[in-house]
């Protein structure tokens, strides 16, 4: 896996986020669903906390695909879906034209299928001088071998291979400035760490301070979102 030319910050990189549809959602199975889609928003909610550019795009949402997921168009209103002809996002014009736009050369690439609409653009922007990191989490296969030799071929290729976690943490780079998104999306979105935080609220003596620094306020104080 090639080593990255530096760390990812919220001034240098783009969220490409590809065909997370609903349809596509139901098949593609090497993630179990609801997981798969908690770790689709935590991916989404991290460009959302850090104000990073987010592209978005769709292949045949009219056909068996579908559309855009709703909980992930709804973090976004104001970005617009690209529905495109071509299979790999990067030989679209206009999806390209929107990643060139935003001036940035680190692109953080999910999308469903891994193998193809992951996979395919990550290689060719390499080929062009992009550093390229596939989150692997927020991606799916048709089963678990199509993720392993997809992600065999991506490391071989030069992608950087990671995940939503991995991302979220490399971002925050400092708990004392950032912690706050580190520990209200993995305890939306990550449910070992809902179980440890609730335990945790539930005994500990500083619980309201953690509760108010976090931003938990809810009622429970961790929402289950996204269910």
């Amino acid at each position: 896996m090639a080593l990255p030319k530096s760390d990812l910050t919220p001034d240098n990189c783009v969220f490409l986020m590809i065909d997370h549809q609903v349809g596509l959602m139901q098949f593609l199975t090497s993630i179990e669903p609801m997981q798969l889609k908690h770790n689709i928003l935590g991916h989404a909610k991290t460009a959302k906390a850090f104000d990073i550019p987010v592209i978005m795009g769709t292949s045949w949402p009219t056909g068996p695909n579908g559309p855009t997921m709703p909980e992930r168009k709804a973090l976004f209103p104001e970005v617009e879906v690209i529905d495109r002809p071509y299979v790999n996002f990067w030989n679209d014009t206009t999806s390209k034209a929107a990643v060139a736009a935003t001036g940035r050369k680190k692109l953080v690439i999910s999308g469903l299928a891994t193998e193809v609409c992951a996979a395919f653009p990550a290689i060719s922007a390499l080929r062009e001088g992009y550093e390229t990191y596939v989150v692997i989490d927020a991606c799916a296969d048709f089963n678990p071998l199509i993720t392993d030799v997809t992600t065999r071929r991506l490391a071989a290729a030069g992608v950087i291979v990671t995940t939503w976690v991995a991302v979220l943490a490399e971002l925050a780079a400092n708990t004392q400035v950032h912690g706050k998104y580190i520990g209200s999306l993995l305890s939306e979105h990550m449910g070992q760490y809902y179980a440890a935080m609730n335990n945790f609220l539930g005994v500990a003596t500083n619980a309201e301070e953690v509760k108010s620094n976090v931003g938990l306020t809810g009622q429970p104080p961790i929402p289950q979102a996204g269910l």
